[in-house]
This record gives structure tokens, C-alpha cells and sequence, in this order.
């Protein structure tokens, strides 16, 4: 495989249980409050004098329930940070975490280098019949254990 400069940049891959409100998956609503709020807090700190960058998540493909996501700072595609990683789950827990099943629908939740395989990851494997899953919540991980590493 011809390794490209997108291919060495971490992506966002996310995959929750099923599909939710209106043939959504039940991420992509969170995820687009998420940019939402990023986006109003940029345009404040215009207006405030104290220059935030646009930051998006841009979904670059998706697939039953999986969707990967490109970084984009000021409309340029950049490696998503750590910060930003750790920041979002515990965001999609706060919004998804079920008290009845002391869990989230959110089964994939990694920070990698995209592989360019698409929405295969190099996870999937014939023993997970190519639909790899952490084995717990993987938002549980950093809201009990603070900043994942």
C-alpha cells in the first residue's frame, strides 16, 4: 500500500450500537452538536478579541454503524490531538451514557492513523467477521480513568 499524506494523520472512528433517530447513527447527532459548539465558540472569541480556530470533525465515510472522521482546523485537515480525543468521549458520555444499562451504544471509539482502507480498519479481522468492537465501553475507559494515553 502507497502510504499518502493523509494516511499518516489520526482520524476519528467511532461506531455506536445501532442506528438511531431518523436513520442516523446514533453519533452523528452528538457529533454535529459537538461541531456546532466548536463553531460558536470560534466565532465568540472573534468577537471577544481572543482568536479561537474553526475546528470541525468532518465525516469522511461511514458504513452501518461506523463513521470516520477527519480533523480540520481553519478548513485544513490536521492529526487529531489527544486533547480533542478525550474531550469528545467524555462529552458522548455525558450525552449517552444509559443509567438502566450503566453503559453507552458506542462500542468503537479510537484515535489512529487512517489505514486508506476505508471504513475497514486493520482491527477487523475474519475471527471478529470484520466488524471489530472494543470489548467494554470504550468511553467508560476515559471517564473513569480521566485522559486517555
Amino acid at each position: 500500500m502507497k502510504i499518502t499524506e493523509n494516511s499518516q494523520k489520526n482520524v476519528l472512528i467511532i461506531g455506536s450500537g445501532s442506528m438511531g433517530y431518523s436513520d442516523q447513527r446514533i453519533h452523528d447527532m452528538w457529533i454535529d452538536k459537538y461541531n456546532l459548539f466548536l463553531k460558536v465558540e470560534h466565532e465568540s472569541s472573534i468577537k471577544k478579541g481572543k482568536y479561537k480556530p474553526l475546528i470541525t470533525l468532518e465525516g469522511i465515510d461511514w458504513c452501518g454503524t461506523r463513521t470516520i472522521y477527519n480533523y480540520i482546523v481553519n478548513g485544513v485537515h490536521k492529526s487529531l490531538p489527544l486533547e480533542v480525543f478525550n474531550d469528545l468521549g467524555l462529552y458522548l458520555w455525558n450525552h449517552l451514557f444509559n443509567v438502566n444499562t450503566g453503559r453507552t451504544p458506542v462500542h468503537l471509539f479510537l484515535r489512529q492513523s487512517d489505514p486508506g482502507l476505508g471504513i475497514c480498519i486493520p482491527q477487523d479481522t475474519r475471527e471478529n467477521f470484520f466488524s471489530f468492537r472494543e470489548e467494554s465501553d470504550p468511553l467508560e475507559k476515559i471517564y473513569l480513568e480521566g485522559l486517555d494515553k
